[in-house]
């Protein structure tokens, strides 16, 4: 009896973290379904609304903006739903990022090592998409079109600095969003790395994104 009442107890405790793990694999993907929501379709409805057109606007020229921008970010869901390559490099995805990012007019200067980034591929993918974030906040909010992307070996691991001179912001008053939270500092929690974000008005804001090789 002692016996069956064990293995009873075993099979219902197998079966508690299994149900567990379930829910925690859904959270997370939910999480991540949020964050590719909010850095695509979100930001790209954000982008039309802030180029709506004026009457002193051609609005033929305007309406093939609007196109061509609805055109990006369909080509860009479409390639989310592939499965990333294998092996690739991060300075490869972030002078994507920022040639993509440049169409919206971020200039984008590219300060890279001679390093070793090959990255695990979960690892280059949230640092990628979280310097991407990190880039359209300053297109979005910083009053300035020109930032640094730096790139570099420190603490074992591989370094993404992107440093702004904008309008900054005082990080004592200002509640930080979903956009920092979680496609920033959650996402980079999430392979091991850590976020960094630093800004005081008028002194612009750094952020740095840093994860373990």
């Amino acid at each position: 009896m002692e016996i069956l009442i064990a293995a009873l107890a075993a099979g219902a405790a197998g079966v508690v973290a299994y149900l567990i793990g379930v829910r925690r694999g859904r959270v997370a993907e939910r999480a991540e379904l949020n964050r590719y929501i909010h850095d695509n379709v979100l930001q790209a409805l954000e982008a039309m609304a802030m180029r709506t057109p004026s009457d002193s606007v051609d609005a033929e020229a305007k309406l093939t903006e609007f196109r061509n921008l609805a055109r990006a970010q369909a080509i860009a869901l479409r390639r989310g739903f592939d499965e990333p390559a294998a092996g690739g490099r991060l300075t490869e995805d972030l002078a994507a990022v920022a040639t993509d990012l440049a169409r919206d007019g971020l200039r984008a200067q590219l300060v890279m090592a001679d390093i070793d980034d090959q990255l695990p591929e979960a690892r280059r993918k949230a640092v990628r998409d979280a310097t991407r974030e990190a880039l359209r906040n300053t297109l979005k909010h910083a009053q300035t079109t020109q930032v640094t992307v730096r790139v570099e070996e420190r603490d074992g691991g591989i370094v993404v600095t992107t440093r702004d001179h904008g309008v900054g912001f005082d990080m004592a008053e200002r509640p930080r969003g979903f956009g920092i939270n979680q496609s920033i500092i959650a996402r980079l929690s999430q392979v091991g790395g850590y976020a960094d974000i630093v800004s005081r008005p008028g002194g612009g804001t750094r952020v740095t994104l840093w994860v373990p090789k």
